[in-house]
């Protein structure tokens, strides 16, 4: 058989149960589960929690909607608490008699766990639920990241098509990092909501396994201790006047359902003791002759027989003490100790004192009785307040009835008044509702029909205006006096109580005599209007108080039923510490040493775990504010190192920025220059061209009308003018080729130095971006560091919670055993005790006074976390301006080509 780490589901089988044996061999007619021997325990089926990482692979990992918005009214979802069909019980007892034997049968089988199991399972389910909510708190702002990183990818998906338009290959390429970057994000977020989604399953699956264990174990010790049903009592018969529930059919034949054979109770007497023969009485009748009937040994044993009995009524008597003390703790806390047994001879004062507590017991049960008659008087007296109330807010009705008058038995007549006035309340408010509505139909009717008559022609207007408001004037006024006539006979029925002035509201401004106009007329509807208004929010504040009353009536209800539980549990423990005392008196002693031996264990054992946890989280307290402080410090030197790092690329960028703007102007005169220098030359060009056609035109007509190039050459060697005017031409032909040629090296250098310019400007822009993917990963570091630190604060908060609930623990249960001393310890001790309790008072004072101190300081970590947080958004500020600059570099690098 596989073991889940937990105790065995069929202990019956092994032969190391914890218990015997049950009775029940059989199957129940109406059992829910397998039953009889061998039978599978009903116990649970892990399947959700052997589904896990931790037993398989192949874990079913619901949404993160469904520990959000699909818990309620899922299947683990708490019901709520209904109150027992008692009337179904008592009139059917072989349907409870089956109901009785189905659970005793079905939890026949269950574990029965050890107190140090089940103390562990209710820590480990404290622990749980603890860890419960901070899992589902991470998983919620985990959740809330992943969305966020979502919605940021699906903005950037949108936007990536938009600036593609002028962006080089290596724009494009940091694109695409950034999208894969994004991309990461979002899985490495969605693994962690997968994680804390896979955590709060395993946890909410365990808890509902360490639910099921004890709901089984509550059930076995149950079914163990069950004793079937006793002989009723003429006096439990009829309580008050209500017939209980009758027993099963089972009570007849006395059946026995315990699984264990045990026999009958200590306070039976044997009666086989009658028919044994007097064994002892020879050996009598021999020491009475022989007179050894007077040793030592028989007295000695009976002083020891009398000084135990006293020693047995001493401890009866001091917990009949304290069940005095428990009953009123303010008046018999001062009461007399009982007297010590300090030897035979203080029986008798014992006995006196048991007599006087039982005394006492009785006049507290009658102390009890009054007092609950008291609270019944004044329960029933304030009921009575609130009708008078009720009535007097019902008296303008026409069958209003006074509430019923203080009887000082029960008060179920003034509860029926009060049901019946809220049903009054509600008639009334009905009716102003209704009231309300024919106020605004009224309203609408008449606005429509003064829009009829604004849209009518004027000479159907003059005819049908003035009568139709003249009578809604009249209807209006008539409704006014009629609410008048009524607040006047109100004040009629109130005026004999001082207290109801309250009540009345202020009377309104009212003119008999005002007569019909339209502004007076226009003035009296507004006001209408928002009359209707105004009691449409009384009516729903009227509302609320109804059903704020209801709630108040019905807590005190409870609080009254619940006092009533207790004093009859009161009553009827007294009464049965007053029977069982005497039946209790040669098992008390061991019973109460065993128990204060225990509850001194135990209360010393808290008292270590208790320093021991606080110690644990002193410890974690402070490594987790020295890490908190490390991570402050090293965010701190990251931000300033980044800050110092920004400012220098700011400078460089500026810088830059100068220098390509002289660039630009450089490059802008020089291109000015060479297109002017080009027009000139083309102009020159265009001058030598049409020069050189005129002048092989010339030569043409030269060579026509002067003869042949030798003949010219020598007459113009004979001419030197036309000499020189050759000459002159030449030589400015040969200065312009010159000029030309130096425009031409201009421009190269010119186109050099543009190229040198984009070079750099290429080199700032691909150090801008990897500065500013720096920083970006920086802030994604911070924000990370943030949280973590977030974190990290909720969980020291808890962790001083934690710590500051135990202490007040701890000093309550030092403030509690602070004058009491143990039975064996000297007086010594006990002062040393109290020394030390009172120096661990004065450390836990001076830690109070630390952690006010390191409040302090945690608050002013928090005011330069806002400095720092101003220090980005400033950082975050100047990026912004620095980003049209970056535009207007792309600007000039696009268009440069095409100059």
């Amino acid at each position: 058989m596989t073991s889940n780490g937990l105790r065995t589901q069929y202990p019956y089988n092994n032969g190391d149960a914890l218990s015997p044996r049950p009775l029940y061999d059989f199957p129940s007619p109406t059992s829910n589960y397998p039953s009889g021997v061998g039978g599978a325990s009903p116990g649970f089926y892990p399947m959700a929690f052997q589904s896990t990482t931790r037993f398989a692979s192949s874990a079913f990992i619901p949404p993160p909607d469904v520990f959000f918005d699909g818990r309620n009214g899922g299947p683990d979802t708490p019901r709520d608490f209904r109150a027992r069909r008692s009337d179904v019980l008592n009139s059917d007892p072989v349907a409870m008699h089956l109901l009785v034997e189905t659970a005793i049968g079905d939890s026949q089988y269950f574990d029965i766990l050890a107190v140090e199991e089940v103390e562990a399972l209710k820590q480990e389910q404290k622990t749980l639920d603890a860890r419960l909510g901070t899992v589902r708190k991470r998983l919620e702002s985990e959740t809330k990241i992943r969305d966020a990183a979502r919605s940021l990818g699906r903005l950037g998906s949108k936007k990536e098509p938009g600036h593609r338009r002028g962006l080089s290959s290596r724009g494009s390429n940091a694109t695409r990092e950034k999208t894969t970057q994004s991309e990461e994000e979002l899985e490495a977020s969605g693994r962690k909501v997968e994680d804390l989604t896979r955590d709060l399953l395993e946890i909410e699956s365990r808890m509902r396994l360490i639910d099921a264990q004890l709901l089984m174990h509550t059930a076995g010790v149950l079914q163990l201790t069950h004793n079937g049903p006793a002989k009723r009592n003429q006096s439990n018969e009829v309580t008050n006047g209500i017939g209980q529930r009758p027993d099963s059919p089972a009570s007849l034949d006395h059946y026995e359902t315990r699984r264990s054979g045990r026999g009958k109770t200590e306070d039976n007497f044997d009666e086989r003791s009658l028919y044994r023969s007097p064994e002892n009485l020879d050996n009598l009748m021999s020491a009475l002759q022989n007179g050894t009937h007077h040793h030592v040994e028989s007295v000695e044993r009976q002083s020891e027989a009398l000084t135990a009995t006293a020693k047995r009524l001493e401890d009866l008597n001091a917990r009949l003490r304290d069940l005095i003390i428990q009953a009123n703790p303010e008046r018999n806390r001062e009461s007399s100790p009982p007297p010590r047994a300090s030897n035979a001879a203080s029986l008798d004062q014992q006995i006196d004192f048991l007599d006087q507590s039982l005394r006492e017991v009785s006049a507290e049960h009658a102390t009890l009785r009054n007092e609950s008659q008291n609270s019944l008087n004044a329960v029933e007296g304030r009921l009575e307040g609130i009708n008078s109330q009720l009535y007097a807010m019902l008296s303008g009705t026409e069958d209003s009835t006074p509430p019923p008058p203080t009887t000082g038995g029960a008060s179920q007549d003034q509860l029926d008044y009060m049901e019946d006035s809220f049903y009054n309340i509600q008639q009334l408010q009905y009716s102003m509702s209704e009231q309300l509505d024919q106020l605004r139909t009224q309203s609408d009717s008449m606005t429509q029909q003064i829009e009829e008559l604004r849209s009518q022609p004027s000479n159907t207007q003059d005819t049908q205006y003035e009568p139709t408001l003249m009578g809604l004037w009249s209807i209006i006024l008539a409704g006014e006096d009629e609410a008048r006539q009524r607040k006047r006979e109100r004040r009629e029925l109130l005026a004999s109580d001082p207290d109801a002035d309250e009540e009345l509201s202020p009377d309104e401004d009212y003119d008999p005599n005002e007569q019909f106009s339209l502004t007076a007329f226009s003035a009296k509807v507004r006001w209408l209007h928002r009359r209707a208004f105004t009691l449409k929010e009384k009516q729903s504040i009227l509302l609320r108080q109804i059903k704020q009353q209801r709630e108040l009536n019905s807590r005190s209800d409870a609080q009254k039923e619940e006092q009533f539980g207790q004093l009859k549990e009161r009553v009827l423990s007294a009464r049965n510490e007053k029977a069982s005392m005497e039946k209790e008196l040669e098992r008390a002693m061991g019973q109460l040493q065993a128990f204060d031996e225990q509850k001194h264990d135990a209360d010393s054992q808290y008292l270590r775990e208790a320093e021991e946890r606080i110690n644990v989280l002193e410890h974690q307290l402070k490594d987790a504010q020295d890490d908190a402080r490390v991570e402050s410090a090293t965010i701190q030197a990251e931000l300033s190192q980044s800050a110092a790092k920004i400012d220098e690329v700011m400078a460089a960028l500026r810088t830059a920025t100068a220098e390509k703007k002289e660039a630009e102007d450089r490059g802008a005169d020089a291109t000015r220059a060479l297109t002017a220098k080009e027009e000139e030359l083309r102009i020159l060009e265009d001058k030598v061209v049409y020069l050189t056609t005129e002048a092989t035109l010339a030569r043409a007509e030269l060579d026509g009308a002067y003869g042949t190039r030798a003949q010219r050459a020598a007459e113009s060697a004979a001419n030197p003018a036309i000499k020189r005017e050759l000459e002159g031409l030449g030589a400015q032909n040969a200065s312009l080729l010159t000029e030309l040629a130096s425009l031409r090296k201009a421009q190269d250098v010119a186109s050099q130095n543009e190229a040198e310019a984009r070079d750099s400007e290429r080199t700032l822009k691909q150090e801008l971006s990897a500065m500013a993917s720096e920083y970006e990963a920086l802030t994604r570091d911070s924000i990370q560091n943030e949280k973590d630190r977030d974190t990290l604060e909720a969980s020291i908060d808890k962790l001083r919670d934690d710590k500051e609930s135990l202490e007040l623990e701890l000093s309550d249960e030092r403030v509690k055993w602070l004058g009491v001393r143990s039975p064996g310890a000297p007086n010594g001790a006990a002062a040393a005790t109290m020394e030390a309790t009172s120096i661990r008072m004065l450390r836990e004072d001076f830690r109070k006074m630390m952690r006010d101190r390191t409040a302090e300081g945690l608050k002013a970590l928090r005011n330069e976390q806002e400095e720092r947080r101003k220090l980005e958004a400033l950082v975050r500020s100047l990026r912004k301006d620095a980003s049209p600059q970056k535009s207007n570099l792309g600007r000039f690098m696009t268009h440069s080509p095409s100059g």
